[in-house]
């Protein structure tokens, strides 16, 4: 190989390393797929999530048949992995297949979780599949590409057999809620000088976050999160919901032009 081809080949994966990173950094990739815990830097190359430190060793535990981890920072991507990985577009679109049967008042574990906790709704969720779609359930998570391809492209508003509606206790997600943050205004100040504002927009057990705007108190974000929506999920309080921390363990709730 010529040095030429050399340089083309290492930009070509700088370039896809590049897109990785950029996925991860979109607005629902910001938490773990899993638990909600912030800045996930581990990632699921088969099933196409990302995940923090601690639910990556539940994963690894699963065996690569089911869950192929790897560090988005540390490891070598291939092309493959990588474009399974933008192909599934991140964490709502596979939670949607994923957890698209939750039973109804069931919850997730949160950043805190013990292991035990963690372990067995990871298992739940990929290995025994008990949260997906029966139709959809699959025997090898080689195919859950498939799987979350065919979900993107499905009418939210298609009904649904008798004998999945009967299923007692279940939530079925219908489809992708799509939120534009734009600014805050005239925010208080909570550290010595300024602060840190970030927002966090929950709906159920499920959290999406914007960046941080770093010592700004006028911060503007254009950013778009997605949450998936339950079948019944009642009224929606989004704004409401939407709080401001700041570097500190104070917040505030800001004034914000939220549009839809």
């Amino acid at each position: 190989m010529s040095s030429r081809d050399g340089a083309n080949s290492g930009r070509a994966a700088s370039d896809k390393m590049r897109k990785l990173r950029e996925l991860l950094h979109t607005s629902d990739n910001r938490i773990c797929a899993d638990c909600s815990a912030p800045d996930p830097k581990w990632a699921s190359a088969n099933i196409g999530v990302f995940i923090c430190l601690k639910c990556s060793g539940v994963h690894r535990s699963l065996g690569t048949h089911v869950s192929k981890v790897l560090s988005v920072t540390l490891d070598q991507w291939t092309d493959d992995e990588i474009n399974s990985m933008i192909e599934v577009g991140g964490n709502s679109y596979a939670n949607a297949i994923y957890e698209a049967f939750l039973p109804e008042g069931y919850h997730k574990p949160h950043p805190d979780s013990s292991q035990e906790e963690r372990a067995d709704f990871i298992r739940s969720k990929y290995e025994s599949q008990e949260f997906m779609k029966p139709s959809l359930r699959i025997v090898s998570n080689k195919s859950s590409l498939e799987a979350i391809d065919s979900r993107k492209h499905m009418d939210s508003n298609a009904s649904h057999s008798a004998s999945f509606n009967s299923e007692a206790g279940m939530v079925e997600f219908i489809g992708i809620l799509k939120v534009k943050v734009i600014r805050g205004t005239k925010l208080a100040v909570r550290d010595l000088i300024s602060s840190d504002p970030y927002v966090v927009l929950t709906l159920g057990q499920q959290k999406a976050k914007t960046s941080v705007i770093k010592r700004n108190l006028n911060p503007v974000w254009n950013e778009e999160l997605k949450l998936s929506v339950p079948q019944k999920y009642g009224p929606l309080k989004l704004c409401s919901t939407m709080t401001c921390y700041q570097g500190t363990t104070k917040w505030v709730r800001p004034r914000l032009t939220c549009s839809q």
